[in-house]
């Protein structure tokens, strides 16, 4: 459920972030000439990932370490996507290593 969160965070931000204005839309996932096209959907479909993710968390821990849990995760993969983006380190391969891995962790280890 978390990393299911954690990836709309993840969509849901790139989607915003290849919208700006002062991004150049480098082709690592595929499909960004299409959201460059269609800014305005891209920007609706991007907030209501974020706010699916949100809801999310809130229903999984809560109202306020939900809240809190969210904003954490927004600003870590905000920061990630700004810096490794334009590095073009930002890919599906990345994606999907980077999912696994907290797909794992969510299912290996149960914490009580």
């Amino acid at each position: 459920m978390i990393s299911i969160a954690i990836l709309l965070v993840i969509i849901g931000f790139y989607l915003l972030y290849t919208t700006s204005k002062k991004m150049d839309a480098p082709n690592l996932l595929g499909f960004e000439y299409k959201l460059v096209q269609h800014q305005s959907a891209s920007k609706i479909a991007g907030l209501i990932l974020l706010i699916l993710s949100c809801i999310l968390t809130i229903n999984v821990f809560g109202l306020g370490a939900g809240i809190f849990l969210f904003l954490i995760n927004l600003m870590t993969v905000a920061s990630l996507i700004v810096l490794l983006a334009p590095l073009k380190l930002f890919n599906v391969k990345m994606l999907f290593i980077c999912m696994a891995f907290c797909v794992a962790v969510e299912f290996l280890i149960h914490i009580p």
